[in-house]
């Protein structure tokens, strides 16, 4: 499973909330911590914003914070708002749309939903405190 930046980014926003509970932080302050571009961040903060999962406050008072404690924000739901192609394997469906002529007796396709739905059940388990360090860098 190989997952996008826009979820990479979107876990290190969250982990970087997680570590600073006591401020808001600023898209700036993230951006420039991680080496990231400002534009691509603001996408990700933006859909997490509009889901409820980051409060984002705009303004010189303005920031980010997480409006519950890391145990309750599971990876899953997280991994799940940000991919929106998790089912996107087409290998049954060849580029010139024509029907698979080995899609009856192929099982490779429920082994794939099969692996998806396993990957998803152990980010299911796992919340944000579960990834945080255990130590500031």
């Amino acid at each position: 499973m190989r997952l996008t930046l826009h979820t990479d980014y979107a876990i290190r926003v969250l982990v970087y909330l997680a570590r600073n509970p006591e401020r808001r932080v600023s898209v700036h302050e993230i951006s420039g911590s991680h080496g990231i571009s400002h534009n691509h961040l603001v996408k990700v903060v933006n859909r997490l914003s509009n889901s409820g999962v980051i409060h984002a406050r705009r303004g010189r008072s303005g920031g980010l914070q997480l409006p519950r404690q890391p145990n309750e924000i599971i990876i899953g739901d997280i991994v799940r708002l940000m991919e929106t192609d998790m089912d996107s394997v087409v290998m049954c469906q060849p580029e010139n749309g024509q029907h698979c002529l080995l899609a009856d007796i192929c099982r490779l396709r429920h082994l794939l939903a099969r692996s998806m739905h396993a990957f998803l059940q152990v980010l299911d388990e796992t919340t944000l405190h579960d990834i945080l360090p255990e130590h500031k860098v």
